[in-house]
């Protein structure tokens, strides 16, 4: 008759080793799969000389390009004094106020007509900058669990995957992978 003695931590050097790789394989084919499907973005470049404080403020603002960038709203305020003689705006001209504006791009015809009319601001793609920002943080094995993580750093990201226009990118990558690692068992 023979015996085997099974070791008492056998799941946690079989969760430090083979669960470990499998988990990263995983891990770094969802950041593979994140970093193809994730959209481009695109940065709101002002012109010199705008005198719009909303358009400077949005200068160098990047998001993603299936989100609109954020304009803070604006209201043109007259050289004056106001009822008890304390000056509104020395100098006259545009002042931001509460709230946002949303374009998907310069000029973009759903913006108000102080914002549009004029504007001589552009949009520059920048095709791979989120994908830039797809990490795949280190597999950390605790007890029986390997765990993984895939971080994306860039404004505004979360928003841009449950976004009307084009989201969900992440979670369909996710899913990709999931249905890929099921087949290979």
């Amino acid at each position: 008759m023979t015996r085997t003695r099974v070791r008492s931590n056998l799941a946690a050097a079989i969760a430090a080793g083979p669960a470990r790789r499998a988990a990263e394989r995983v891990t770094d084919d969802l950041a593979d799969a994140a970093r193809d499907a994730a959209p481009a973005a695109k940065v709101w470049m002002t012109t010199p000389g705008d005198n719009r404080p909303a358009h400077a403020d949005a200068h160098g603002q990047a998001v993603p390009s299936n989100l609109p960038f954020r304009l803070k709203r604006q209201v043109y305020v007259r050289k004056g004094r106001g009822p008890g003689g304390k000056a509104l705006n020395p100098a006259g001209g545009w002042k931001t106020i509460d709230g946002w504006d949303l374009a998907m791009r310069p000029r973009d015809p759903g913006l108000p007509d102080d914002q549009q009319l004029g504007c001589q601001c552009q949009a520059v793609d920048l095709p791979k900058a989120i994908a830039a920002g797809v990490h795949a943080e280190p597999v950390r094995v605790s007890g029986l669990r390997a765990q993984a993580k895939v971080r994306v750093v860039f404004p505004r990201v979360a928003e841009s995957e449950y976004a009307d226009q084009g989201g969900g990118w992440l979670a369909a990558a996710a899913y990709r992978v999931a249905a890929q690692a099921r087949t290979r068992r």
